[in-house]
């Protein structure tokens, strides 16, 4: 049985002595997060044998396989990692267990996985020689006992993207040598969000491991890659934190820089959903036009709510109109929200998640009180003054991805051309300011 690529969790010194090592089996996991905050969302787990700590796993596996063991060692890995480690993870993180396609009929993995699966994440190679119609109906099966789907090293050619299409994973990885030094590679970014495309639109979460800087979590953030995976995140380890403050002090870094650089936009999924909320607003004259097209933008950019307050005596900020709700009459003085204030003076984007507590505090508070779960601030600067805040704003819990940005971007610029515009026609009507 010929892998392309042997599973690189197994290890042992060889084929001939792999029975006798079933037993010393020790599992060990590595963190993967989510990149927007840094949360804890699963764990892979990884086996060791320590009585053999100088031999390669791929080496090893390869052995197993060559000498008719590998199946049997790959169920004696599983059986380990689902006894010992998932009770040990809390209720809302995954874990993660690989598994090779071929191997899925054999009868000691079947045995192995003959369990209630929920909250497990099965992980095969995708590339890897195997029927597909059998595979698909192994993983459904999976899938019927709770288990979610996960494929490994997602190939690009026509004939594996339609293989990826067709197994409808729940999580797609990008292999580490995709991931090393995508931020300096055109050609790599490319790969990468034609990968996160198509899997966002099966409705698969993206995973990027192999991630050892911040250049490689910054690339993934401005890729709208999911999730992260690697060194620079967490190296394995045998007993998993709850939390990981080094990996949300990156993300938020990553996320930061993101927020920051205008340079990274990438062109918006939807050009005509964005050219026919553009149009609205240049024919906008009046607060009516402009409170309709942000109700049109909401809906033709999936956007649960958008609203726009402008600045008020260079002290606060006045909603001044809100799609699909009653607008605020309150002033919301700069002094008690800096982050906003700061935002607005720099024109960097903002981003606050509700269940994020790094979050601005005082954004959270007035969130909270209106129902929002995250919020996306960009600032509306026109002609060199700050004329006010457009805010996008979500009931649930959403990650805002590179498209939403650009888009919000270019409509912040479309809105300052309006309320230029409307100060010059009608005076106070719209405050900005001077």
């Amino acid at each position: 049985m010929h892998f392309k690529r042997p599973p690189r969790h197994f290890s042992g010194v060889s084929a001939r002595r792999a029975g006798s090592l079933f037993g010393s089996v020790e599992i060990v996991l590595q963190p993967i997060v989510d990149v927007t905050t840094g949360s804890l969302v699963a764990a892979e787990a990884l086996a060791r044998f320590p009585n053999n700590p100088d031999t390669s796993v791929d080496e090893t596996f390869a052995l197993a396989y060559a000498n008719g063991r590998g199946a049997d060692l790959e169920a004696a890995c599983l059986r380990s990692a689902l006894r010992t480690k998932r009770a040990e993870l809390p209720a809302d993180v995954a874990l993660t267990v690989n598994v090779s396609p071929n191997a899925l009929d054999h009868a000691a993995v079947q045995s192995a996985l003959a369990v209630d699966l929920t909250g497990v994440i099965i992980e095969i190679t995708e590339h890897v020689a195997s029927d597909l119609d059998v595979l698909r109906a192994r993983l459904e099966e999976l899938r019927s006992r709770g288990a979610q789907i996960a494929v490994d090293d997602a190939s690009t050619g026509y004939a594996g993207l339609l293989r990826l299409t067709a197994l409808r994973p729940d999580f797609v990885k990008l292999d580490r040598g995709l991931v090393r030094g995508a931020r300096g590679s055109l050609e790599q970014s490319a790969v990468i969000e034609a990968l996160v495309r198509l899997s966002h639109r099966m409705g698969a979460r993206v995973l990027g491991e192999g991630v050892e800087t911040l250049d490689d979590l910054t690339a993934l953030a401005e890729l709208d890659v999911d999730l992260a995976q690697g060194f620079y995140i967490c190296e394995p380890t045998a007993d998993l934190p709850v939390e990981l403050p080094d990996a949300m002090e990156s993300c938020r870094i990553a996320r930061g820089e993101l927020m920051r650089n205008e340079n990274s936009a990438v062109p918006v999924a939807d050009p005509i959903g964005i050219r026919r909320v553009t149009a609205a607003l240049a024919a906008s004259v009046q607060l009516a036009d402009l409170q309709a097209a942000l109700g049109s933008a909401a809906v033709n950019l999936g956007i649960d709510v958008i609203s726009l307050s402008t600045l008020t005596g260079g002290r606060g900020l006045r909603e001044v109109s809100c799609s699909g709700a009653r607008v605020d009459p309150k002033l919301y003085r700069l002094a008690d929200y800096p982050e906003t204030k700061h935002a607005l003076e720099t024109g960097e984007m903002l981003e606050v998640h509700l269940a994020d507590p790094f979050s601005d505090r005082a954004e959270r508070a007035v969130m909270q009180a209106d129902g929002t779960a995250s919020m996306l601030l960009t600032p509306v600067i026109g002609r060199g003054q700050r004329l006010g805040v457009l805010e996008f704003r979500h009931g649930a819990h959403r990650r805002w991805s590179s498209h939403d940005l650009t888009q919000a971007r270019i409509l912040s610029e479309h809105i300052a051309s309006v309320l230029l515009r409307m100060s010059l026609r009608t005076g106070p009507a719209v405050a900005v300011a001077g």
